[in-house]
């Protein structure tokens, strides 16, 4: 089954979020008004370097796909030629796969000057990056497993706690 459009992009930003915070988050930087074409470069580079583009593969398909099937409701019995045109038109919207990076690129190049830039991207190309990026979605898979496992505990000692003040008051849940 394919991740829908949501869980692709909270994906995205899940793993946009954790890698900003391994290499780079020292504190809140100022904004830069325009970064630099440099800056902008290397930002991109670290972009690809630290994965974060990886994040966002798939998620012009989803788009295009979700376009199409916006149509449905209304024009069921077109079902698969919408998919087929979808399909069609897939490869001419991945062409804008790097209106994607710019932006992550962007985000960094106004927070982060052009020396700052590069040596994230010298940690995300040494072999301890490497090893970060590509164990990466292993070390999330496994977070997320745990959060889950702990909020699901967590919930449970929430409704016995829960249970026990309002039984103290005379209710039973």
């Amino acid at each position: 089954m394919r991740p829908s459009l949501a869980q692709r992009l909270g994906a995205g930003l899940f793993a946009l979020s954790l890698s900003g915070g391994f290499a780079l988050a020292q504190q809140a930087q100022p904004l830069t008004a325009q970064p630099s074409a440099a800056q902008m470069q290397v930002a991109r580079d670290l972009v690809n370097a630290n994965g974060e583009a990886r994040a966002f593969n798939g998620v012009i398909a989803n788009l295009v796909d979700g376009a199409a099937l916006g149509f449905l409701q209304t024009n069921p019995d077109l079902a698969p030629q919408l998919r087929d045109v979808a399909i069609a038109l897939r490869p001419e919207f991945e062409k804008r796969q790097a209106e994607i990076i710019d932006m992550v690129a962007s985000s960094y190049a106004q927070r982060f000057s052009e020396a700052e830039l590069k040596e994230a991207l010298a940690f995300f190309k040494s072999p301890t990056g490497q090893k970060l990026v590509n164990d990466r979605p292993a070390i999330v898979q496994q977070a997320v497993q745990n959060i889950q496992a702990w909020s699901a505990q967590l919930n449970s000692d929430a409704l016995e706690r829960i249970r026990a003040e309002m039984k103290k008051r005379g209710y039973d849940l």
